[in-house]
């Protein structure tokens, strides 16, 4: 990400859709995932762990980061799907 700000406090908020429902949303404090202050280029990175039984479907995951007074500093979503597992065929 790159910032002409000088980001001092913050969240990340994310949030998971299955088709149209939300299914799940946790909120992480900015200077727990990053360095802050935060100015000019730096790296957010995120890790979800699916629980050990998540319906096959469309999904979609939507992250925002939210700076001073909750003002949307930027907002990334995209969509996956997770299919069926198939078991091995027994020849």
């Amino acid at each position: 990400m790159n910032t002409d700000k000088n980001i001092t406090k913050g969240k990340l908020v994310v949030d998971v859709a299955y088709f149209i429902f939300h299914v799940h949303s946790e909120t992480h404090n900015l200077c727990d995932e990053i360095s802050c202050p935060a100015t000019g280029e730096f790296v957010l990175a995120s890790q979800q762990t699916l629980p050990s039984f998540t319906p096959p479907g469309s999904y979609t995951l939507t992250m925002k980061l939210l700076g001073d007074s909750n003002k949307e500093l930027t907002c990334i979503s995209f969509g996956f799907n997770i299919g069926f597992i198939t078991p091995n065929p027994i020849i």
